[in-house]
C-alpha cells in the first residue's frame, strides 16, 4: 500500500490554518463520499464547503486545497486496491475513545454530505443496501460516548464498528460505480 499524502493531525492542523468549517475526520468523510457518489460533484464544490465560498482563496486555502486533492487522488487509488487498503482517516487508536468516538461520528456526518453532494439520495434507485448503509452511517453519526472509564469491551465495539464502515464504504464504491448516475439523482 503506497504512503498517503496527509495524516489525521497533518490534515488537523492544515484546516485549522485555513480556518475550515470541519476537522479531518469529516472532510475525509466528505471527500470518501464525494470519490463514492461517482466523483461527479465540481470540483471546488466540496472546497467550498470545507472552507467556507468566501475563503478558499487565502495561501492556507491553497494548502489546504493541494493537500485534499492528493487525499482525494488516495482514496480512489484506495478504493480500486485489490487488497482492500481504505482506512478512514481518524485519530491514532492512542486518543482517548470519546475523542475517536466523535471523530468517527464526524466521519460518517461528512461521508453522508459527500454522497448528497455526489447526487446519491437514499431511496433513489439506489439498492436496499446503499439504502442500509446511508441509514447505518446516519445511526453513527449521532454516536456519543457516555462511560466515563471506557473497557476492553468498548475498545473491541469501536474496533468492530470501524471494520464496518471500512468495508461498507469499498461495498458501496462498487454498487455505485455500477449505477448510472441519471438513476442516483431521483
Amino acid at each position: 500500500m503506497t504512503q498517503k499524502s496527509a495524516n489525521y493531525e497533518m490534515l488537523e492542523k492544515i484546516l485549522l490554518a485555513a480556518a475550515a468549517d470541519s476537522g479531518a475526520a469529516e472532510a475525509h468523510g466528505l471527500l470518501c463520499g464525494t470519490v463514492t457518489a461517482g466523483g461527479r460533484s465540481a470540483p471546488d464544490l466540496w472546497l467550498e464547503h470545507l472552507l467556507g465560498a468566501e475563503n478558499t482563496r487565502s495561501v492556507a486555502a491553497e494548502e489546504c486545497r493541494e493537500l485534499l486533492d492528493g487525499l482525494q487522488n488516495d482514496i480512489l487509488g484506495e478504493f480500486n486496491d485489490e487488497t482492500l487498503g481504505f482506512d478512514a482517516l481518524l485519530p491514532a487508536d492512542s486518543a482517548p475513545l470519546p475523542v475517536r468516538t466523535r471523530a468517527l461520528a464526524e466521519w460518517c456526518e461528512g461521508f453522508l454530505y459527500g454522497l448528497a453532494l455526489g447526487g446519491v439520495r437514499q431511496g433513489a434507485a439506489t439498492t436496499g443496501m446503499v439504502d442500509e448503509v446511508m441509514k447505518d452511517f446516519y445511526d453513527i453519526s449521532h454516536a456519543g460516548f457516555v462511560v466515563e472509564a471506557p473497557d476492553e469491551d468498548d475498545e473491541v465495539a469501536y474496533a468492530e464498528i470501524v471494520e464496518y464502515l471500512r468495508i461498507s464504504v469499498l461495498l458501496l464504491y462498487q454498487e455505485l460505480q455500477a449505477v448510472p448516475a441519471s438513476s442516483r439523482l431521483q
